[in-house]
């Protein structure tokens, strides 16, 4: 979409396309005012399958292609509104009655604004960003091992480059790096570093510059063949890194020193060391039919808070007392310990059954399935431990905390006329 407010319109109009220096260095504003369209997404795609004995007892299988990734809107909306014209955020208190509002009376909320906002947070997007890209490669060899069993053996890789990210590119990093209080943003003021007018508070640019890489190794068996036993079997070992998620919420800045990116690349927040899937589907006496499912999955990563000896002390940082979130991974000495070092607690294991009877009615009137099934027949824990310690404005799809879904049976039957 293009942003709503005209880029010679919007409040930070006057920074576009400028540069503005200071004693870390000089910074281009990020964006142009507009939110770019990426025109350049050829896609590719190849599959080859090779009967490697003429028989059918054995098949080669390789893939590839390139893929682009939609953008989320979610992470547009605040490009489009919270540029500093449309909408402001406003805030008081007894430190802020210099430059700013101070705190209101007791019951009574902030005045409304008048003029201008003063340094607001903006949202914008970086003038080079495009969509997500992945190149992907499977290989897997098939063979028939004998009385309807077949075995594979797969290989998939996936790079994935221009994955979006948002970072503060009015960071007082970027200002004066020895400043101790008070610090600011090259684009804190219009008319350049420390003249003391109104600017920019935090610059919340969308851009497109973290990477992903998949190695997965999948090995599985399969019997699909027989009327009275079926079953298949998949067990995947793989390898995933990253430097930003973006199968999260897009209002958190997941960086520890932005500074210093590099430390953000580790395993992905998506990873999971070991995944078993499997079904088996017995016809058991009197036309009984079994069917069970199994699936577990190993824990995903989470980072860790950097202790006083400069190494990290087994603690995520969602628990930090002083709620640095990954801030906490600085390590006094200024080293930074890599995102996602740890586990959580979200090991998860369920066993699922269902038993179903049909019984015929006669001639053209159908027939009735009677069926029972148990879920999570262990009663497995599967405790769900968020990365974050906050669910107010979070889209990562762990809004749920504390146990899983505990062991449910129920029963039906079904008419099928």
């Amino acid at each position: 979409p293009d942003p709503i407010t005209p880029p010679d319109q919007v409040f930070f109009e006057p920074f576009i396309g400028q540069t503005v220096t200071t004693p870390a260095g000089s910074f281009k504003f990020p964006s142009d005012g507009t939110i770019p369209s990426d025109y350049s997404m050829f896609q590719p795609r190849l599959g080859i399958a090779w009967d490697v004995n003429g028989d059918g007892s054995s098949v080669l299988r390789a893939s590839g292609g390139l893929y682009f990734a939609r953008t989320p809107q979610l992470n547009l909306a605040s490009v489009r509104s919270t540029n500093g014209s449309r909408g402001q955020g406003l805030f008081g208190s007894s430190a802020t009655i210099p430059f700013g509002l101070g705190p209101p009376a007791y019951g009574e909320l902030l005045p409304d604004p008048t003029g201008g906002p003063f340094r607001p947070t903006v949202y914008v997007a970086d003038e080079d960003f495009q969509n997500a890209r992945t190149l992907t490669a499977t290989a897997s060899y098939e063979r028939e091992l004998g009385a309807g069993i077949a075995g594979a053996i797969t290989y998939t890789f996936a790079k994935t480059d221009n994955l979006l990210r948002f970072l503060d590119r009015n960071d007082p990093a970027f200002g004066d790096p020895s400043c101790q209080s008070d610090c600011l943003g090259p684009f804190a003021e219009f008319n350049g570093f420390g003249s003391g007018s109104n600017g920019i508070g935090q610059l919340w640019t969308l851009t497109s510059d973290a990477k992903s890489r998949y190695h997965g190794f999948t090995v599985s068996l399969k019997r699909t063949t027989s009327p009275n036993a079926q079953f298949q079997i998949n067990y995947t070992l793989s390898f995933d890194k990253s430097d930003d998620d973006n199968e999260r919420d897009p209002f958190t800045l997941r960086y520890a020193d932005i500074t210093n990116l590099d430390a953000e690349y580790n395993w992905s927040d998506r990873d999971q060391r070991h995944r078993v899937n499997a079904f088996a589907l017995f016809r058991l006496p009197y036309d009984i039919m079994l069917n069970n499912r199994v699936s577990f999955y190993s824990a995903q990563p989470t980072s860790e808070i950097c202790g006083a000896n400069n190494e990290g002390t087994g603690i995520p940082v969602q628990d930090d007392p002083l709620g640095r979130n990954q801030g906490a991974r600085i390590c006094p000495n200024g080293t930074i310990l890599k995102r996602n070092t740890l586990r959580r607690d979200n090991e998860f294991f369920s066993w699922d059954l269902r038993l179903s009877k049909i019984f015929p009615l006669g001639g053209q009137s159908g027939y009735v399935e009677a069926i029972v099934e148990v879920f999570n027949l262990f009663n497995t824990d599967n405790f769900k431990d968020p990365p974050f310690g906050g669910f107010l404005f979070n889209f990562d799809g762990t809004l749920q905390t504390g146990l899983g879904t505990p062991r449910q049976l129920q029963t039906g039957i079904k008419y099928v006329f």
